[in-house]
């Protein structure tokens, strides 16, 4: 499996273009991890660009996808988060890093560099 940064599923539902059809088939097409906290950014986002409805119905197909393990952040992800705050990664970025290494995903899909730091590497699918 791999992990799923809350910035591609925003792609998915808010931009048109080559990068929004990547990013929909990616979701569409691969098995994939993401952190409860996803949720939250994406229903933030979605909820300030576009609508509150918007949002829940978002979040109501990313809760109904087969193909999606939304991994809720637990004890066991705390002493990898807090090694990689301690190296200098952002603690929203740390959940999400602690949960794709914790959940042994072979790559990370963002657009946010400060994954480049990691031991899993970082795509884009476009």
């Amino acid at each position: 499996m791999d992990y799923v940064d809350a910035n591609i599923i925003i792609y998915a539902f808010l931009d048109e273009g080559a990068k929004s059809e990547a990013c929909k088939r990616l979701l569409t097409d691969a098995d994939l991890v993401t952190s409860s906290l996803s949720l939250d950014e994406v229903a933030y986002k979605l909820f300030k660009k576009v609508s509150p409805a918007f949002a829940s119905t978002a979040l109501k197909i990313l809760l109904s996808s087969p193909r999606l393990a939304i991994v809720p952040f637990q004890h066991e992800h705390f002493s990898v988060f807090t090694e990689l705050v301690e190296s200098g990664i952002y603690p929203r970025d740390a959940v999400h890093a602690a949960t794709a290494l914790k959940s042994n995903c072979k790559f990370i899909y963002s657009e946010d560099g400060d994954f480049d730091r990691l031991s899993i590497p970082r795509k884009t699918p476009w």
